[in-house]
């Protein structure tokens, strides 16, 4: 059985499948707790699993600091999956999603020509 510490040196080494199989391995009060949330979520964009992303950034957008700012990471990861595909109304909601978990975020996100855009 994997253990969460693990989880999160692989997802730390991009290995994001071997991060996401040994967030399986874990017992299924472990896996829903935020600590193996944040670490799937920051999984989601490099596995493809942009739907169960969606939501857990839901869970996670209105909680800690830390569990806000996964959640903001992760919208704008969506917006340039989204942006990338031509759905700029898909993108603008990603961003709007993004302020609203961690409203100081605007100059992160006006750092990124493509995403300030959307503003």
């Amino acid at each position: 059985m994997g253990s969460l510490r693990e989880a999160e040196g692989l997802a730390s080494l991009g290995l994001w499948e071997e991060a996401w199989q040994t967030l399986d391995e874990l017992s299924t009060v472990d896996r829903i707790m935020p600590p193996a949330l944040r670490i799937r979520l920051d999984c989601c964009p490099h596995v493809n699993a942009w739907l169960e992303g969606m939501e857990i950034a839901k869970l996670l957008r209105d909680g800690t600091p830390e569990n806000r700012l996964a959640a903001a990471h992760f919208y704008l990861e969506l917006a340039r999956l989204y942006i990338e595909h031509d759905e700029l109304a898909g993108a603008k909601k990603a961003v709007r999603d993004c302020v609203a978990a961690l409203p100081d975020g605007h100059l992160e996100l006006l750092k990124d020509p493509v995403i300030a855009g959307l503003l």
